[in-house]
């Protein structure tokens, strides 16, 4: 269960196969396992050892999954950075990680001027800059530290519970914290979706969102295999569907934005998809009406998945089955354990909304520098991300929300997400967020923010309208605001957190 051993494992058995795809380029097993080892031996050259951590702050490119890769033979924990971060929080990362290293995209080096001392101090001589051109002064070329480098298997001490990469959290109810994933977890992961969707040599695995973020990055899954990745820059929705038709993509994952950005394009039946054998989808709960359009689009291929960065996939559900329970994430994979309680800890009868608790071998280490937090999310064994959920009789999974986003109102328990599928459902309703508000009588009060489909007009009296004819009456919004954006995370999640603070203020409680 060692990731930089599967890599070599598969340059074994397929040298001459493809095993990334960009830009119009091949390379090899035998020419990736080589930069990969190369890279291995620079990073071993700049004094770094098991234990240490290289942070990455790039765009999705080839070199992501060498560092990767490079990092996972000796031992060296990956920090991958979200590029989009200001300094700031770049800083805060590189502070907290302790990094030591780092490989950076010519674009973001400007970052290394803001950083504080102490932070320059520890990379002093140990960044490297990607790029065929000359590195700025003070700074090494990533492709020159290669070239000087020996085509050598690294050699290392290594476990399986040996720390891979720390995730930070997207951090939609705080600050991110450092999720410490293990060779274990990753590789569990993998096999888990081998044996749910079938993975296997012949994968081209096309994953568009950014490889910072741990989901779109396990498209290594096909390395691990013996399968290829194409790697695509960015998310654009018709290059996407240009990348599927070109190089016989097999399997994606995407985010829902990514889904309905494709699906919107007005002439995007014209392409030849016939090559997917899998779509997946997670990052945040797919609507319904959505999953009709990919399923209708694409073929009965769709999946959904329960999973975080902590858990990896935990849940799934596609198929005929999705189709007759939209609002399920499935049922628990091998070996994942789920069981929801109240707040006494007790397990909920069958039917009634508790807190997820999970207990499952692809379980991430805890909280890096953080033993209050990894102590809060364990109970015994299980951990939880704070999400609602209940079972249905089949045992299919449903994630009611988030226990943070659950708003009290007149002693009734209320999940926003109900509210938001129905005014999603509207046909003048792009998006919907349903948050609590202060409200003098009842503590809490129900209010939507509404994104209208282009060029529709809709008035707070229809829209509440129509949530009556749907909804009983202590589910429906007070009040309806029209807004053109919501607050979202890099992966396209709405920040609950955001909305809140903007009619809560700085009140002591919330609720």
């Amino acid at each position: 269960m060692l990731m930089g051993k599967a890599l070599t494992r598969s340059a074994g058995l397929f040298p001459d196969k493809t095993a990334v795809i960009h830009g119009g380029q091949a390379m090899s097993y035998r020419e990736f396992n080589s930069r990969v080892n190369r890279l291995a031996g620079a990073a071993q050259a700049l004094g770094l050892a098991k234990g240490d951590k290289m942070a990455i702050l790039a765009k999705n490119c080839p070199e992501y999954l060498e560092t990767y890769h490079a990092l996972a033979k000796i031992g060296v924990w990956l920090v991958p950075v979200n590029h989009r971060l200001k300094p700031r929080e770049v800083n805060y990362r590189l502070t907290h990680s302790q990094t030591s290293a780092l490989v950076i995209e010519p674009e973001f080096v400007g970052v290394l001027g803001q950083l504080d001392a102490e932070v320059g101090e520890r990379l002093a001589g140990r960044v490297l800059v990607l790029g065929q051109g000359k590195a700025p002064q003070g700074l090494l070329s990533y492709e020159a530290a290669l070239a000087q480098a020996a085509d050598e298997e690294p050699e290392a001490d290594l476990h399986h519970e040996d720390t891979l990469f720390l995730g930070y959290t997207g951090g939609t109810t705080g600050r991110s914290k450092a999720a410490v994933i293990s060779n274990r977890a990753i590789v569990v992961g993998y096999l888990y979706k081998h044996l749910e969707y079938g993975y296997d040599q012949d994968e081209v695995a096309l994953y568009p969102g950014p490889y910072w973020h741990t989901a779109p990055r396990n498209c290594c899954l096909a390395f691990y295999f013996g399968g290829s990745v194409v790697v695509s820059r960015d998310f654009r929705p018709r290059e996407y569907l240009e990348l599927v038709q070109r190089h016989g993509v097999t399997s994606s994952f995407l985010v829902p934005t990514m889904y309905k950005a494709i699906l919107d394009l007005p002439d995007q039946q014209k392409y030849d998809t016939s090559s997917l054998r899998v779509l997946n989808s997670g990052g945040a709960p797919m609507p319904v009406e959505l999953k009709r359009r990919v399923v209708e689009r694409f073929g009965p291929i769709l999946f959904e998945h329960y999973a975080s960065t902590e858990t990896l996939i935990l849940c799934t559900i596609g198929g005929q089955a999705m189709l007759e329970r939209p609002r399920s994430v499935g049922r628990p994979v091998y070996d994942v354990h789920i069981k929801l309680v109240d707040d006494y800890g007790r397990q909920v009868p069958q039917g009634q909304v508790g807190e997820i608790f999970i207990k499952a071998p692809s379980l991430f280490s805890g909280y890096y520098r953080d033993e209050e937090k990894t102590q809060r999310a364990f109970r015994d064994g299980w951990f939880t991300l704070g999400d609602m959920g209940r079972f249905d009789e089949d045992g299919y999974l449903y994630i009611v929300d988030r226990k943070i986003d659950m708003v009290i109102s007149g002693g009734e328990n209320i999940y926003p997400k109900e509210v938001e599928e129905v005014l999603n459902s509207h046909a003048k309703v792009s998006e919907a967020a349903v948050v609590g508000v202060p409200d003098a009588h009842w503590g809490e009060s129900l209010k939507a923010l509404v994104i209208l489909q282009p060029g529709q007009r809709a008035s707070e009296e229809e829209i509440m309208a129509f949530c009556g004819q749907r909804l009983p009456d202590y589910l429906k919004p007070k009040s309806i605001e029209f807004v053109e954006d919501l607050p979202r995370s890099p992966m396209g999640k709405v920040l609950k957190r955001k909305i809140r603070e903007q009619y809560w203020g700085n009140r002591d409680t919330k609720v």
